[in-house]
């Protein structure tokens, strides 16, 4: 997984995140612990609000639009 891409309600906008600059590590790698580091990521350093947002990790950074 390197990319997480974030549907946010509340902006009415999709952005997407690169895992490798965002953090120091990047995701722990750890799927047990990575869902709760990226939602961390997600709220406290982007300013997502996890009630409002839908998220998905994945490899691809194509993004389809038709």
């Amino acid at each position: 997984m390197k990319y997480i891409t974030v549907l946010d309600y509340e902006a009415g906008r999709v952005f997407q995140y690169e895992n490798l600059k965002h953090l120091e590590h990047g995701w722990n790698q750890d799927e047990a612990d990575d869902h709760e580091t990226i939602e961390w990521y997600l709220t406290e350093v982007c300013g997502h609000r996890l009630g409002n947002i839908e998220w998905m990790a994945h490899e691809n950074p194509q993004v389809i639009t038709n």
